[in-house]
């Protein structure tokens, strides 16, 4: 007679804790950039050139990375673009009549064109999906004595990492290289008489030598130099 495996002799099994007036989910799970690149690679892509609905694109809509990050955790691997579009619609919208979707925040109702929503999302997801790469190619690095990711975080204060660095912690920020992500940066630092100590900002460029898998292209060990360089100064 064959024994079944017993619940928790799988290190993947959730737990769930209570204590005082939290609730927490914990599962074990090692991610490794090369599992990522090869998902990743599987991908297609089609938020390119989509048109954009400018009271959607000012809309405080529920953030794309509380579906993004609850599809990895429960799901264990990156979801394609369909997935988690509807992942997303599931877990915050009703659909209505006329091609509108609607959710609500703070008892007030809000109606929005789903191709529009849909659109914006797509062209958020390349970034949550080379962000998270990115928390994985730190890790792996073995550079960093702690590298974690909060979604309040990165939602609230646009914190992508919190990185301890000889023996020093880092809040740091992710973006592509642009004339807004430039602009950004520039007026962040001007609030303060000089950079905040534990702030670091990163324009990254997807030059040559990035790590491009399929469509969608990922950020490489050359730009976690970049930031370790950033970080001596």
């Amino acid at each position: 007679m064959i024994t079944p495996p017993q619940i928790f002799d799988d290190d993947t099994t959730l737990d769930v804790r209570f204590e005082g007036n939290t609730a927490v989910f914990v599962r074990q799970k090692q991610w490794t950039s090369a599992e990522i690149e090869e998902q990743v690679m599987l991908l297609t892509y089609s938020g390119e050139n989509l048109p954009k609905d400018p009271q959607v694109e000012k809309a405080k809509l529920p953030p794309f990375a509380l579906a993004f990050y609850k599809f990895i955790f429960f799901k264990s691997r990156i979801p394609n673009e369909a997935e988690l579009w509807n992942y997303y619609l599931g877990q915050h919208f009703s659909i209505v009549d006329g091609g509108l979707i609607q959710f609500t925040r703070k008892g007030v109702v809000y109606s929005y064109p789903s191709e529009a929503v849909k659109a914006r999302l797509l062209r958020s997801y390349p970034s949550l999906i080379r962000d998270f790469h990115f928390f994985v190619l730190c890790q792996e690095s073995a550079q960093f004595k702690n590298v974690s990711y909060s979604l309040q975080d990165d939602y609230f204060k646009g914190i992508d990492l919190t990185i301890t660095y000889q023996d020093k912690l880092f809040r740091v920020s992710i973006m592509l290289n642009s004339e807004r992500a430039r602009a950004y940066k520039a007026q962040k630092y001007a609030r303060h008489d000089h950079k905040p100590e534990n702030e670091v900002i990163m324009l990254f460029d997807l030059y040559s030598s990035s790590n491009i898998k399929g469509k969608i292209k990922l950020f490489s060990q050359k730009h976690v130099e970049e930031l370790v360089t950033e970080l001596q100064k």
